[in-house]
């Protein structure tokens, strides 16, 4: 029998709950969540989008608290699976963000809270395709113990991900029209994984005898006590008998000697010459093969978590021209070097190794994986057509190339590293505008586009890119000198991705993937 594995795709969770980045949430503020572009602000939410720009505010103590509920459907379909659709379900009731600012003279203290990657818990109540596909390999690898084709299983999967920032800075004007801004952010990573296989059962020609864990464990214990009985005679110096010599002798009985006679022929052996050293042989070998198949097909359990934690460098500049009319916003955020470090209860076996015999799983005990959040430069132009109008214009380019990451080719198993599978870096870009309909009231709505850098060979199950377009909208309304209310909505729409993957050098199959977004924020800010 050959070797039996049922491989997984790595269940790493790396997902943004926006498309800011790969892995980076530019979503911060419910301001942002009404125009969809920040990056040349210069109100309290300027702490995460353009810091340099604080040196604007009032002389005094400003703040901004907000919450974000989001939710996204991630769905992939699979040729190879009968166009099955599998989907993952991310919510995230409570994503706040927090920006506080002390200005004076000409300088600004600032302080920032926010979720700057992940955000929420994805949940895959069917699985992945990935796991489908193995369990759906096994019938034609069992097909000696009996499989015919048709098989069930259940499972289940749920991950979280949260990248906690916390910013802290320092603003500077060096005279009207050019501010300047130092600080850094400490992020705090932790990924969780949960979930199971069970319950896997493959067909047989008898509708009442299905291949469980439990039925090839039992089979696998017969064949072992038969090699047993065997290597007994064997070591007894009756290596050569054959099992009818056995018979004359009188060391087997008549039934004895024909159920290790239909073993044999089950094996496709002629049990007629094979003397009882290979009688034993060939009965240890089965045992040995389908216990590792009742292994393959046993229960299994997934807890485990990822910690990790970074420092991100920051710097900006902003420039105000025209009387303050037109206001250009530029920061750099540096790369993140973060690794993560597993912590594991109980792990899914998704393979053996070749050279030692020994199971592969997903998430070693104290494996470590590297994580890195790109270098980032953002900026925005922001020009004031009249009292009433604002409108600005935003970019942002991620130098995803220069990340540590490393994952396995879905093409060919191998490791790989970012410049095998992205080929140039993440790319956003938006307008919107703002429209003072009163001192009290105003309106908003904003459109972001994004292109991804990715190719073929990033895309898995749990963790792909697709280009998008997201529109927005909401309204500001000044509640008093000292406190504004911030409403908005958006909703991202996302090119889906079909990719081929290959079975043979003449067949593949297809898995398409999609995935839907929206959000809805609020905030307050206030201003002492």
């Amino acid at each position: 029998m050959k070797k039996i594995t049922l491989t997984l795709l790595s269940f790493i969770l790396t997902f943004s709950m926006f498309a800011g980045g790969l892995v980076t949430n530019t979503n911060q503020s419910a301001a942002w969540t009404r125009m969809l572009n920040r990056n040349a602000t210069v109100e309290i939410d300027a702490v995460f989008f353009n810091p340099a720009a604080l040196t604007k505010l009032e002389d005094g103590f400003h703040l901004s608290i907000s919450n974000q509920i989001i939710g996204q459907t991630k769905s992939i379909t699979n040729s190879a699976l009968g166009n099955k659709t599998f989907e993952g379900d991310v919510f995230a009731p409570v994503y706040p963000s927090i920006s506080a600012a002390y200005k004076t003279g000409k300088l600004a203290f600032s302080f920032g809270f926010y979720p700057v990657g992940g955000g929420g818990s994805a949940e895959f109540n069917d699985g992945v395709p990935s796991i489908e596909m193995g369990i759906a390999s096994l019938p034609t690898a069992l097909a000696a113990l009996g499989a015919t084709g048709g098989f069930s299983y259940n499972t289940y999967l749920e991950g979280s991900s949260v990248y906690f920032g916390i910013q802290g800075g320092i603003s500077y004007e060096i005279n009207d029209m050019i501010s300047v801004f130092a600080g850094a952010r400490y992020v705090m990573a932790k990924n969780t994984y949960s979930g199971y296989i069970r319950d896997i059962t493959l067909q047989t020609a008898d509708p009442n005898a299905p291949l469980t864990n439990a039925s090839v464990t039992a089979m696998a214990d017969y064949a072992q006590a038969a090699a047993d009985g065997v290597g007994q005679i064997v070591d007894g110096g009756g290596g050569d008998l054959t099992l009818e010599q056995a018979e004359q002798a009188q060391l087997i009985d008549a039934a004895t000697r024909a159920q290790l006679e239909a073993g044999l022929v089950q094996m496709g052996l002629d049990p007629a010459t094979m003397p009882l050293s290979g009688v034993e042989s060939a009965y240890a070998t089965a045992a040995t093969n389908m216990y590792t198949a009742a292994g393959v097909l046993a229960d299994q359990e997934l807890d485990a978590e990822q910690t990790g934690s970074g420092i991100t460098p920051i710097i900006g500049v902003n420039l105000s021209l025209m009387e303050d009319r037109l206001n250009i916003g530029l920061k750099y955020e540096f790369k993140t070097a973060m690794t993560l470090t597993n912590a594991t209860t109980k792990d899914i076996v998704v393979g053996v190794d070749p050279t030692t015999g020994q199971p592969i799983t997903m998430f070693p005990d104290g494996a470590e994986s590297n994580a890195d959040i790109p270098a980032l430069l953002s900026g925005g132009v922001s020009f004031k057509v009249n009292d009433a109008l604002r409108i600005e214009a935003d970019f942002e380019s991620y130098f995803d190339k220069s990340v540590g990451w490393k994952r396995s080719d879905p093409f060919t198993g191998a490791e790989i590293t970012a410049d095998d599978f992205i080929d140039k870096g993440y790319l956003l870009y938006g307008f919107g505008l703002e429209y003072n309909i009163s001192d009290a009231l105003l309106i908003s709505a904003g459109w972001s586009g994004t292109q991804t850098g990715v190719n073929d060979k990033y895309h898995s199950d749990l963790s792909y890119s697709l280009n998008t377009n997201t529109f927005g909208g909401g309204l500001a309304y000044k509640i008093n000198d000292m406190i504004k209310l911030n409403l908005g909505g958006y909703y991202v729409m996302y090119t889906d991705k079909t990719i081929q993957y290959p079975v043979s050098t003449t067949e593949y199959y297809t898995q398409t993937y999609d995935t839907k977004l929206w959000g809805v924020g609020i905030g307050l800010d206030f201003s002492f």
